[in-house]
């Protein structure tokens, strides 16, 4: 079985989205001037509308893919389902803008979005995060998140621990649950890094070259089905 680090590798030769312009794993790539968001990703972003697919595109410079839009709705439904678990209503959004603004905005008053691509900077409820800094998200916002979904740019270990610094900063005491993605191969760091455990769901990506899988330190009924939208699973 290959390691993460050669899926990284074989990631960068095939997909179409990375074209050499995105900076290594250790470094992280500037984010985009703010202000920069077409009329309909204004919508979106606002509340008015919460179709984020249709909205908004890939950015190859920033590693962005999106999940399909089935996958999207399956882990909203698990984020609301680990919430209810917990009895919380707080959820840290780090690099998912995909899920976070596939959210009603009633939900989304209780979240924040931690992302390094600054043309959301004037969407409520964002806040910008690099992860080459993993302690510099605001004080106050520290121990106040009851469920975080973390979906990196890169799939190293190093970035991965950039993460979890920032995730055990936001966590609430007690609480701490977590759903993350990556490639299986990261399993036994989700372990590590989480406690977590890989979900019989996998998401569906389409303009990622290799599968990922779901990781989750909470039990969840909605993560324990099959993803009909992947051939070898419908």
């Amino acid at each position: 079985m290959a390691d993460a680090q050669g899926v990284l590798r074989e990631s960068n030769r095939l997909s179409p989205a990375n074209d050499g312009s995105a900076d290594a794993p250790g470094k992280q790539q500037r984010p985009t001037a703010p202000g920069s968001l077409s009329e309909k990703e204004n919508t979106i972003a606002h509340g008015q509308e919460n179709d984020f697919l249709a909205a908004t595109s890939e950015k190859g410079d920033l590693n962005q893919y999106w999940y399909s839009r089935n996958t999207i709705e399956t882990l909203c439904d698990a984020i609301r389902e680990g919430l209810q678990g917990c009895n919380g209503s707080r959820v840290a959004f780090l690099s998912t803008p995909s899920l976070f603004f596939s959210l009603s905005l009633e939900e989304r008053e209780h979240c924040t979005l931690f992302d390094c691509d600054s043309s959301w900077a004037s969407c409520p409820g964002f806040q910008f995060y690099d992860y080459n800094d993993p302690t510099s998200v605001p004080g106050r916002l520290h121990g106040s998140f009851d469920l975080i979904v973390i979906d990196p740019p890169f799939i190293t270990n190093t970035v991965w621990e950039c993460y979890a610094i920032t995730a055990k900063l936001l966590a609430r005491e007690g609480t701490g649950h977590i759903l993350a993605t990556t490639v299986w191969e990261n399993a036994l760091l989700m372990k590590d890094l989480f406690g977590c455990e890989p979900a019989v769901f996998r998401p569906s990506i389409p303009r990622l070259v290799y599968q990922y899988s779901v990781f989750a330190n909470f039990e969840s009924a909605i993560l324990a089905q099959r993803n009909a939208e992947l051939p070898d699973e419908a």
